[in-house]
């Protein structure tokens, strides 16, 4: 327990912070949950550790703890990020028999085929579908002997929020507190946002930090970053999964495409999640002011929520292009922007700013 202890702490000096009071007594937490693993593999017998399910706001630094824990438990192990795991479970069942439990069933078995603890990182449920694949992943993880380490921006008792469908999942919630112990990491600042003095960027998002969030995207602004607006005869029809989508530009490792190709049609994560294997650079333009979004755009901006999610956690460099304003750091109304918003605002505020006639050394650098 002591070395798993010092090694996040270390972890945590090394990158130019120290942890604050929640996040060491997390830490804390998630070292005798190693202890626990590593015992139970000298003594077979014994029964899994509880399992542990961070949650806070957004910047607290609940995915960095459980990735330097990972890193240094020795252990059977296996990490997934929310959007990962579904695909792995549509891609599983893909081949069986379509909407069959015993394909699904065995496709949630294959994730914990020879594991002692699955990481599950963001995890959240908006959807009473996911919600049935989740509770299926707690009935197996169970069954098992299975433990889970998992990170969200939401108490047990907050998933689900739509009323509509929120008293349907209860069940889960319960079981959700019932198998694991809950810890809360409510730090006051976002860490993403407003890093500590001497912090050092996360090595895993390097890429995603280097883009740039460009208004309203003049031809200096884009030459400047070494970027030009693709030709009409650059675009083409690619099909990731099931869904055409047509883009501007797809050079070998360039990705140029609209918002509203991206985002304003029937595409999915799984869409995002393929191209993200292909193009290690995003360009997505034409992007429209979150202020003035009607109910009619809500599933777009879902689903730019969701792209924003997969770049983040697969470290690409995204840049977007848009007239302006484009500010995340507004009140979400009614049903137009993404229920998570919070985080989407967090992590594009790591990109810098480029703004009309502005020399680099002026442009916004992120976080200011």
């Amino acid at each position: 327990m002591r070395s798993l202890l010092e090694g996040m702490t270390h972890d945590a000096v090394r990158s130019g912070f120290e942890l604050e009071p929640s996040q060491r007594e997390a830490a804390e937490r998630l070292a005798t949950f190693g202890a626990q693993v590593t015992g139970r593999r000298r003594a077979l017998h014994r029964k899994p550790p509880r399992s542990l399910y961070l949650h806070g706001p957004v910047g607290r630094g609940k995915t960095w703890l459980m990735d330097s824990f990972s890193a240094r438990l020795e252990a059977r192990k296996r990490r997934v990020h929310f959007h990962d795991f579904f695909r792995s479970l549509h891609g599983g069942t893909q081949g069986l028999e379509s909407g069959n439990g015993t394909a699904i069933q065995q496709s949630v078995g294959a994730l914990l085929d020879g594991v002692d603890v699955l990481f599950f990182d963001e995890f959240h449920v908006h959807d009473i579908g996911d919600g049935m694949f989740i509770s299926r992943l707690l009935r197996t993880a169970a069954q098992r002997r299975v433990s889970l380490v998992v990170t969200s921006n939401y108490a047990p008792d907050d998933l689900l929020p739509n009323p509509l469908w929120h008293d349907h999942f209860l069940p889960t919630i319960e079981a959700i507190k019932d198998m694991m112990d809950v810890v809360e990491i409510y730090g006051a600042s976002d860490f993403r946002r407003y890093p500590a003095a001497g912090t050092h960027p996360a090595t895993g998002t390097v890429a995603f930090r280097s883009g740039r969030i460009i208004s309203p995207g003049t031809r200096g602004q884009l030459g400047r970053l070494g970027l030009f607006r693709p030709t009409s005869s650059q675009g083409r029809v690619l099909q990731p999964t099931t869904q055409p989508i047509v883009v501007k530009n797809s050079d070998p490792d360039l990705l140029w495409v609209g918002f509203e190709e991206l985002c304003g049609g029937l595409t999915s994560t799984s869409d995002f999640l393929a191209l993200a294997e292909t193009f290690r650079t995003w360009v997505i333009d034409d992007v429209p002011s979150p202020t003035e979004g009607d109910a009619a755009s809500a599933p777009a901006w879902q689903r730019f929520s969701n792209v924003v999610d997969v770049l983040y956690d697969q470290d690409i460099t995204l840049f977007l292009i848009g007239a302006g304003p484009l500010d995340w750091d507004v009140e979400a109304s009614g049903s137009v922007l993404p229920v998570d918003l919070a985080r989407i605002a967090s992590r594009l505020s790591l990109l810098s700013r480029s703004h009309p006639d502005e020399t680099p050394e002026r442009e916004e650098t992120a976080g200011s």
